[in-house]
């Protein structure tokens, strides 16, 4: 009985702390979500009385409610009534000038209406009173946008100082959007995986990629992954502000030495072309099809069929009878030509093609020399491709690409760090012979292929970016051609 009546004490004494506990006016407190009704939100703050909520306070910006019954919240007390203790997420325009100071002391969020711009800031209506909010508060970090988008907007703000009884009232909205992106932050962290696919909204535009936020954390789309094409623009993929699905490719938080990196992609979220390419009947041998020149070599002429898909018409298959020396004599880059299909090889992704119809009828595909085949899966600047460990060096690592040359990493673009025999030791560990590594081309100069990791690369690129904006003041970042010709090695 001795041990009964230990666990009935314990719990009277838990039942006389949650009736005897008291909740002040203005105090920040955690519950737990009870019951959502259609005019009232019951939250279970372990006292005697439950909190109530209005559910228009909990709905998202597109007007739905975005918690669920068990869901945790915080809120801070308005009131207390006899249905219980009335929460809110932050303090109304309509609460009485006093308000505004028991916001302040009490750390609480406080919605205003911005009215107008002024030196060095704006000015905001917060209940009957009047505060300002300097421009570098009124929005996230790096958001730039012009005063007058601004005005006439009602935001949560954060009191940061009350002096002179209420006359002098300084106000910071970015805080709010801080918190929030840290709480956002904080669950994406426990969620998001390689894989998922997410909706996010494009926050930057760089001459490499595409900044996306994912709600409260920023992710890279690298050029190379806005879609199936080659040559590809970052603004002719996407604008700012532009909501857009992503597919999660890598998740680093970071750590003492390296920075938060997540990559994404855009065009991953949908099948490759080469994948629907079997099921297509317009890809059938002998296939009439419309494509554009998209380069030309020594040998005969690659037509884009569709972005991502490029067959080559050799050329002995121009289209004309006489013989050819230069494919440059009969066709010109971006000339619309009809073209038939004479054969398909999935496996290396490769299509042989015709301009017009066949000279000869069931003519086969034209056998390629070695030296036209490294030409056809050439490597360029820029390129964004997967390689494997040749050999290793105390300078670099030696990575075989696809077209069968070899690339440099050099070992500053590694981001391995520290000195002599213990940075040395570190590559030989990070980069094992036969190692499967994505790489970025840097550089082509004659037989010299130089390759970046494409973190290190965006980290630089970023930097460079955001220095010539702080020279210059200027939007203009130039082209991703600039970029890469102030590199050297």
């Amino acid at each position: 009985m001795s041990q009964e009546n230990n666990e009935f004490g314990s719990l009277f004494e838990a039942s006389i702390k949650k009736e005897n506990r008291i909740v002040h006016l203005g105090e920040k407190v955690k519950g737990t979500i009870s019951m959502i009704g259609k005019n009232t939100v019951f939250v279970n703050l372990g006292t005697r009385a439950d909190g109530i909520m209005d559910p228009k306070d909990l709905l998202d910006s597109k007007g739905e409610m975005k918690f669920k019954v068990g869901d945790e919240i915080e809120a801070y007390c308005m009131e207390s009534t006899e249905d219980g203790l009335k929460l809110v997420r932050s303090m109304g325009r309509s609460a009485v000038d006093s308000s505004v100071e028991d916001a302040y002391n009490a750390g609480m969020p406080i919605d205003g209406k911005v009215t107008g711009e002024r030196k060095g800031g704006f000015t905001v209506q917060v209940a009957n009173a009047e505060g300002f909010c300097p421009f570098s508060q009124i929005d996230a970090r790096g958001v730039k946008k012009e005063p007058a988008e601004y005005i006439g907007q009602v935001f949560p703000f954060q009191i940061t100082e009350y002096s002179e009884e209420g006359r002098n009232i300084v106000l910071s909205r970015r805080k709010i959007l801080e918190k929030e992106a840290a709480r956002q932050r904080d669950e994406l962290k426990a969620s998001l995986a390689v894989g998922d696919i997410r909706t996010g909204t494009v926050t930057r535009i760089m001459p490499f990629g595409a900044f996306v936020d994912l709600g409260g954390v920023e992710g890279m789309v690298h050029v190379s992954e806005m879609g199936w094409g080659r040559g590809l623009k970052v603004e002719d993929c996407v604008s700012e502000g532009q909501e857009v699905t992503v597919k999660v490719l890598d998740v680093n938080w970071g750590d003492d030495n390296t920075r938060e990196r997540i990559s994404l992609s855009i065009k991953q979220t949908e099948k490759s072309p080469w994948e629907r390419i079997p099921e297509d009947p317009t890809y059938a041998i002998n296939a009439k099809r419309h494509g554009k020149v998209s380069r030309l070599t020594s040998f005969g002429a690659f037509i884009e069929l569709e972005p991502g898909v490029e067959g080559l018409a050799h050329i002995s298959q121009l289209g004309v009878e006489e013989h050819v020396d230069n494919p440059a004599d009969v066709l010109k880059e971006g000339q619309e030509v009809d073209v038939t299909i004479l054969g398909l090889d999935l496996d290396r992704r490769r299509i042989s093609l015709c301009i017009g119809e066949p000279k000869i009828k069931e003519e086969k595909p034209a056998e390629l020399s070695l030296e036209e085949e490294k030409e056809i899966i050439a490597i360029n600047a820029g390129e964004r491709v997967e390689g494997e460990v040749e050999s290793l060096k105390p300078f670099g690592v030696f990575i075989k690409l696809p077209n069968g040359e070899t690339g440099l990493l050099h070992i500053s673009q590694t981001g391995i760090t520290g000195n002599g025999n213990m940075q040395v030791r570190a590559l030989y560990k990070a980069f094992p012979l036969h190692k499967k590594v994505e790489v970025v081309v840097r550089e082509v100069t004659d037989r010299r292929i130089s390759l970046s990791l494409p973190e290190i690369l965006e980290q630089e690129q970023e930097r460079d970016a955001i220095r010539d904006v702080k020279d210059a003041e200027s939007s203009d970042f130039g082209s991703l051609g600039d970029v890469f010709g102030k590199l050297n090695l």
